[in-house]
């Protein structure tokens, strides 16, 4: 497993989870291309990016997910106040999945407790 802190704040929060062939982004809470270029740093590319998962509704945990999942044909997952919350931001994704929270979830190779 790998595990990466992309940034912690009040500018933006994005955490790299990396286990087996699956890549999740927790939180997008920068720009799609500041995302993008944390990912670099780390040597990875966002393309390759599995799915992203979203914690909260606050601007500096989503800032970046709608552009991230729409460019790279990305999952994202979120609870249903946190989608209704977010409002505009991560309104009309396609791959926008609902979780329940306190519902234990699998999406490849990760076993998700939200």
């Amino acid at each position: 497993m790998r595990f990466c802190v992309l940034g912690s704040g009040s500018k933006g929060n994005a955490t790299f989870v990396e286990s087996g062939q699956t890549r999740l982004l927790i939180d997008a809470g920068f720009s799609g291309k500041e995302i993008e270029r944390r990912l670099a740093e780390i040597g990875v590319g966002a393309e390759t990016l599995s799915a992203i998962l979203i914690t909260h509704e606050h601007g500096d945990h989503i800032k970046g997910a709608a552009i991230l999942s729409r460019r790279f044909r990305l999952p994202v997952f979120v609870n249903n106040q946190t989608l209704a919350a977010a409002g505009p931001v991560l309104d009309n994704l396609q791959q926008c999945h609902a979780f329940v929270t306190g519902e234990t979830f699998v999406f490849q190779d990760f076993q998700i407790h939200p």
